[in-house]
């Protein structure tokens, strides 16, 4: 960052806070946090990861809440499932809204400004959040279970043929699915056009929403700044991923309403009905298409890397916890009997669904809450949270709270299962979000991390490689941090399980 940038960026801190001091009332305290320099406060974000910076904060403080002021602006972190649920569900009213401040690179430069993710509440984000309980609701995600089968059954073709692959077969497996339960839309194969599309739109999201990593966040001013100007590259990066954005949110769109009037689209997909039935006869055309782009859209973008985060974690979670794999394998062979799991299983395999929801706790894919902000001023415990305040819940720190989960870095699927005598760990649910905010996609998520799970338990192996001397290489389990988090790359193998489960693999696939 250049001098120039830098310092008429601290000048425009300044000024918010010094107007806060010289009308300020008496109020209750802040929560408590650690102190930042004079007028402007905190100058970067909390160290990685920042959800465990927050949760030391909170054990330092001795509050499940944690408050830091950047460049003026209020953020405060919720610690405690009852704190999030208190501020998030039961205040959902005041704390609904998304913040100001902290999304200008991805919402207002990179224009994701019409995503359900990042949309104030109103009328139109209201329209899309309808689109999404009417297609991914818990009865409506059941015609999409075909679709899953058979792109599960690819993807244990490709790992079959192709183990060393991994990471890129799990990236495809998802994208194949979302793509086609959304836009009826069948992609061909890992470098299909559309999926390279929606791709690169979502790489770009995640990477403008990281914490922390682009001053024009702090300072929403900065956004005017030409990009000619010094220290300005934000500007002109900003300007490539917008170019993706806009083509991840048309591109797929537009392609399916070509196959409607040439082809034609499958019933098993979400936008034929739109397109058939809805939009024409909507008193207003154009404006439910915009809805309907928007929503769609966001059906990728919050499935996908989040289910790939949960698929990587998984084939962790195998190479670390062999047992569990092996527990999960004698279930599948009690039920299934020599055959591959379809849906019709789907509730006589209980530590299976274990897995899916100890993967959800055990790491989640988003370990801090997509952040919320104050519409008004409020009190809670006795502090005060001025309007327009951040409000970020802690995700990570719930699902590892020991007081409602033993050993909470331990993999242990069995903690939600009810046995005689014990009682299940409470549903890891907090990991799709809180309040009106709650992830929409939530109950297609499961059921699709459900099929792939138990399929690939099935007919495969997950093991430890081996060094030269012939010892297990053990993964660290460290992950990457950012918004989204993923297992950094780790060995494993990845093996059928015999001769006879590599052939049903082969017949599977091409039936």
């Amino acid at each position: 960052m250049s001098l120039s940038l830098l310092v008429l960026a601290v000048c425009l801190a300044a000024a918010y806070p010094l107007y806060q001091y010289a009308t300020r009332r008496r109020l209750p305290p802040h929560p408590p946090g650690p102190r930042g320099w004079p007028i402007v406060g905190h100058l970067a974000a909390p160290a990685d990861p920042i959800y465990k910076t927050y949760q030391r904060w909170g054990e330092a403080y001795g509050s499940d809440i944690v408050r830091i002021n950047m460049f003026g602006h209020n953020i405060v972190a919720t610690n405690s499932l009852e704190a999030s649920t208190d501020l998030l569900d039961k205040r959902s009213q005041t704390y609904s809204n998304r913040p100001k401040h902290g999304m200008t690179m991805v919402r207002d430069l990179c224009g994701f400004d019409y995503a359900i993710a990042f949309a104030q509440p109103g009328q139109f984000w209201l329209d899309q959040r309808r689109v999404f309980q009417r297609q991914y609701s818990q009865q409506a995600i059941k015609r999409y279970r075909h679709a899953e089968t058979q792109a599960t059954l690819s993807f244990l073709r490709n790992l079959l043929e192709s183990p060393q692959d991994l990471f890129r077969h799990i990236r495809y497996v998802f994208g194949r699915q979302l793509v086609y339960s959304a836009y009826g839309i069948v992609t061909e194969d890992h470098d299909d056009p559309i999926i390279a599309t929606v791709e690169h739109g979502l790489e770009a999201a995640v990477a403008a929403i990281n914490p922390g990593k682009f001053l024009v966040d702090v300072l929403p001013v900065l956004k005017y700044v030409p990009e000619w100007f010094p220290g300005a590259g934000f500007k002109r990066q900003a300007k490539i991923w917008r170019e993706s954005v806009l083509k991840m949110l048309h591109v797929p769109f537009d392609q399916a309403k070509d196959l409607l009037d040439t082809r034609g689209l499958p019933d098993d997909c979400a936008i034929k009905t739109y397109l058939t039935d809805i939009i024409p006869t909507s008193r207003d055309p154009e404006y439910a298409e915009k809805v309907i782009r928007a929503a769609l859209t966001a059906a990728y973008g919050a499935g996908s890397d989040t289910t790939v985060s949960f698929m990587q974690s998984f084939f962790l979670a195998m190479t670390l916890n062999p047992y569990v794999q092996k527990e999960a394998q004698r279930e599948i062979d009690s039920v299934c009997r020599g055959r591959l799991p379809d849906f019709s299983d789907y509730e006589r395999l209980p530590y299976v669904h274990a897995i899916v929801k100890e993967l959800l706790r055990w790491n989640p894919a988003v370990p801090l809450n997509f952040a919320h902000a104050s519409a008004q001023d409020d009190v809670y415990k006795g502090y005060y949270i001025p309007k327009d305040t951040i409000v970020i819940s802690n995700i990570w720190a719930i699902l590892h709270d020991p007081s409602i989960y033993a050993d909470p870095d331990a993999f242990r699927p069995a903690r939600f299962l009810r046995r005689v005598g014990y009682e299940p760990e409470r549903d890891p649910d907090v990991a799709y979000g809180f309040g009106r905010r709650i992830c929409a996609g939530r109950y297609l998520a499961h059921e699709v991390l459900w099929i792939t799970v138990a399929s690939v338990l099935a007919a495969f192996d997950v093991g430890r490689v081996e060094d030269e001397k012939g010892e297990e290489v053990i993964p660290t389990g460290e992950y990457e941090c950012g918004f989204l988090q993923f297992p950094k790359p780790f060995p494993c193998t990845v093996r059928p399980r015999s001769a006879a489960y590599e052939k049903l693999v082969l017949d599977a696939a091409e039936a």
